[in-house]
């Protein structure tokens, strides 16, 4: 299941509370595709909570979302404790012109800040 909070206009907050599949990453999707109808750039929240993982099908996807909506992103904050998730996201995100940050999930309120500016 994921919930959803605005931070400012074109931010957009997501906290996923489950395993991150292939299904649930296309809601997300949705989501942030409604936001890009109203802003020409968007800002992006992703919490994974604690003890929850992305499927590899699932990050393969976003992965391929993001590098197909590049122009459409300002920043993605990802905060997740799990580290090959960080990494994953890390190295993905090398030759995006998108800022792209990890937390850990004890440090989602530097995220938060970081991600409203």
């Amino acid at each position: 299941m994921l919930a959803t909070f605005d931070l400012a206009g074109h931010v957009i907050g997501i906290i996923v509370n489950t395993d991150l599949t292939d299904e649930l990453l296309d809601q997300v999707i949705l989501e942030i595709k409604a936001r890009l109808e109203q802003y020409e750039q968007v800002n992006v929240y992703l919490e994974l909570e604690k003890g929850h993982e992305i499927s590899f099908k699932a990050l393969l996807k976003g992965i391929n979302f993001k590098y197909s909506n590049a122009d459409f992103f300002n920043k993605f904050a990802i905060v997740t404790d799990s580290i090959w998730f960080q990494k994953a996201v890390n190295v993905s995100d090398i030759f995006l012109n998108v800022e792209v940050r990890t937390y850990d999930i004890k440090d989602r309120l530097d995220a938060i800040q970081w991600i409203s500016i």
